[in-house]
Formats: structure tokens, C-alpha cells, sequence
């Protein structure tokens, strides 16, 4: 069912923390404070997606919806920024042609902005075996 299921970070997203400079993260970790105060999160959500735990709360789903806006990898209407996001992509993966595939395979848009957060978010995460996650 997990490989069925999408992932962006958020997204996504989708950016590997290894791989990002010190400012990035800096900035990542204002946009999770930012997001958790917005939306209300249960923070222990976001600890728990960090491990491969995602969480259907709604709260959880507004959280990634609102970082990847954030990053600009989606926008507010819920589209996904396709170009932002290889960019992202292929920097932290180091393979523009793995991105593009994980961008076809996981950015796909659904019913909902949070949706297509939630699902492209846990596809990468999924897909990847260095599990990129932008939460």
C-alpha cells in the first residue's frame, strides 16, 4: 500500500537534509515553526514522519500543505511547482534523471492541496532510499 500511496514535501517536497547548507536548514526549520503555529500540528506528528510514520490527521496534512507552499515547491491553489521542485530534487538526490522519474511517479495532484502534500511528501519518502523528506 505504501508504494501505491504519494509523497512531494512537502514535499516533496522533497529535500534531503543531508545535502542542504546551514542556512537551508535554518530556513527549513522556521518554515516547520512557522507551519506548526498556522495550522496547530501535533508536533509529535511531524517527529513521527521523520521516521516513516505518517499520520491522516488533517492538522498533519495542512502542516506539509503549508511548507511546501512555503518552500514554493506547491502553491496556494495546490498545484505543484514541477520546475521548483526538480531543481529541489535533483540537488539533493544528485540525479536529475531519478528526479524527473520520482517527480512522474509522485507528484501527482489529488482532490486536496493537503492531499497532494500528504502524498507526495510520503511517496518520496518512500521512493528514495536515502528517504528525503521535507518534514
Amino acid at each position: 500500500m505504501k508504494l501505491t500511496v504519494g509523497i512531494l514535501c512537502l514535499a516533496a517536497v522533497a529535500i534531503a537534509r543531508a545535502n542542504l547548507t546551514e542556512e537551508q536548514i535554518e530556513k527549513l526549520k522556521g518554515y516547520h515553526k512557522d507551519c506548526a503555529g498556522e495550522t496547530g500540528v501535533d508536533v509529535e506528528l511531524v517527529t513521527k514522519a521523520r521516521k516513516g510514520e505518517f499520520s491522516e490527521d488533517a492538522k498533519f496534512k495542512d502542516h506539509l500543505f503549508c511548507v511546501a507552499k512555503k518552500i514554493g515547491i506547491m502553491t496556494a491553489d495546490g498545484d505543484i511547482q514541477k520546475d521548483v521542485l526538480k531543481t529541489k530534487l535533483s540537488s539533493a538526490i544528485n540525479d536529475e534523471a531519478a528526479a524527473e522519474k520520482l517527480i512522474e511517479e509522485c507528484a501527482l495532484k489529488k482532490d486536496t492541496p493537503q492531499e497532494t502534500a500528504f502524498d507526495t511528501v510520503q511517496c518520496y519518502y518512500v521512493k528514495t532510499p536515502t528517504h528525503i523528506s521535507i518534514v
